[in-house]
């Protein structure tokens, strides 16, 4: 079988596939932590994100957020409480569609962001139930269950497309070949050539001896199969890649941007695809396992651990133009860079100085520099941040775009900073037609990387019980 195919079954089985019957793998007690777990921060500016996006495009009088793959829903939780605040956009933000295959996870979901009120079949292929922020929420299964005519959609897809199957290419003296999965049985064919994928170097270092031995296995198919002919040909970054090079390619994922571009383009809103992958390069055997916070090895105990891959960002640059003339990419820029850019060293001071105790404010700023740091152990820069937007339209905050600003006030800095980091905020404070927002422009804030030259924003936001 194709390595998609071994993805696709390991990952939505309906029988046994992970996110079928794993109902919470998010968080310190799964397998995995993903950025709105780590704080409320993330989810916050990605709601602020969308804000500025719907100003930006002239503040129309009905739009609607989108999310797929939303998890727990911590993401779309903190980013609705955040546009809570902001009447305006939340009349205008009439509902709220999240695409998830996991009836376990649609669970989770409706009881974050609607507390005891149930679902409704809507259709009979979707379910819906009123939010208590108060946009109705609708969950559809497939992303081709979302309404064609969806007004200015903002679509946020956070850690989506590297869960989406991939196929696995080699170019030979013959031309492409592709990789399948087989059993390990199967490995003493003469005519198959077996890969344990030895350029991934965190699958080696994380497979040791008293590992359970793996089931399946990579094998370079002798002959041309369907997607050899077809899929490293799509693109110059590819076809023109020289004999031994490896590539991998999502077609799902090209699909999928190629929809959404056309989504953009005829009825506006906006793309944000946050994920991790090279800027450029085209992604080389990082298919992976993960299980309990560790690198595993994909071919052992299908359907154990999620399976995810790098995201190739110059593919979906590409699929997106290529979809449309009327769309414009922004990005991709790394993480931490964008965070910033949004307000996260404002609103991380706001969190930090709210603690009462030193445990407290520790978590905070333990928080902060794990979503923005560039260390290996942070997600700062291996994670990247992409944008679509209409043609024309303004530059997004986070890839260079800023807001207005008027009536500006300037407080005096807090005397209680972190004592590792020195510096001083100075703040402005201005409306937009109704709209407020507090600006923090000073390079040297605690929670802001010297020498930043990024407009950010950030608004008071109530922390959580």
């Amino acid at each position: 079988m194709t390595v998609a195919t071994y993805m696709r079954q390991c990952l939505t089985n309906p029988e046994g596939g992970y996110y079928i019957t794993s109902p919470t793998p998010f968080g310190s007690r799964g397998d995995f932590v993903t950025s709105p777990e780590i704080s409320q921060m993330f989810g916050e500016l990605v709601g602020i994100w969308i804000l500025s996006e719907w100003m930006n495009q002239g503040m129309k009088p009905e739009c609607t957020i989108v999310e797929f793959g939303p998890g727990k829903g911590t993401l779309m939780d903190d980013a609705l409480r955040a546009l809570s605040k902001f009447k305006n956009f939340l009349g205008a933000a009439k509902s709220v569609h999240l695409v998830e295959a996991s009836p376990a996870l649609r669970e989770v979901q409706r009881e974050k962001l609607c507390g005891s009120t149930k679902m409704e079949t809507v259709d009979g292929a979707a379910w819906s139930c009123k939010s208590k922020y108060g946009p109705t929420i609708y969950w559809h299964e497939h992303i081709k269950e979302l309404p064609e005519a969806l007004p200015s959609p903002f679509i946020v897809a956070h850690e989506f497309f590297d869960a989406l199957p991939i196929h696995s290419f080699e170019r030979t003296k013959q031309g492409w070949r592709e990789f399948l999965v087989d059993t390990i049985a199967a490995r003493a064919s003469p005519m198959a050539r077996p890969s344990e994928l030895p350029h991934n170097p965190m699958l080696i270092s994380s497979t040791k001896p008293k590992d359970a031995d793996p089931v399946f296995h990579l094998t370079l198919s002798p002959k041309q199969t369907p997607h050899s002919t077809t899929l490293p040909h799509l693109s110059p970054r590819t076809s023109s890649l020289p004999e031994l090079s490896r590539v991998e390619i999502s077609p799902d994922t090209l699909s999928i941007i190629h929809q959404l571009a056309l989504r953009t383009a005829a009825h506006g809103g906006a793309q944000l695809i946050v994920d991790y992958g090279p800027a450029e390069t085209v992604p080389v055997d990082t298919l992976r396992g993960i299980r309990a916070h560790k690198i595993v090895s994909p071919w052992v105990d299908p359907g154990k651990a999620d399976l995810s891959a790098d995201v190739d960002f110059g593919a979906i640059k590409h699929a997106a133009k290529e979809a449309s003339g009327e769309v414009e990419v922004h990005g991709p820029v790394e993480q931490g860079d964008w965070l910033h850019a949004l307000g996260i060293g404002a609103r991380a001071q706001a969190l930090w100085s709210a603690q009462r105790d030193e445990p407290g404010k520790k978590r905070v700023m333990s928080a902060y520099e794990r979503l923005t740091g560039k260390g290996l152990k942070s997600m700062g820069k291996i994670y990247k941040v992409m944008a679509v937007g209409p043609k024309g339209g303004k530059t997004p905050v986070g890839f260079g775009g800023s807001v207005p600003r008027l009536n500006p006030s300037c407080p005096s800095p807090s005397p209680d900073l972190p004592n590792n980091i020195s510096g001083a905020v100075s703040w402005r404070t201005f409306r937009v037609k109704g709209i407020d927002f507090s600006s923090n422009e000073c390079p040297h804030s605690p929670f802001t990387p010297p020498a930043s030259e990024y407009h950010t924003i950030a608004i008071s936001i109530e922390t959580p019980s």
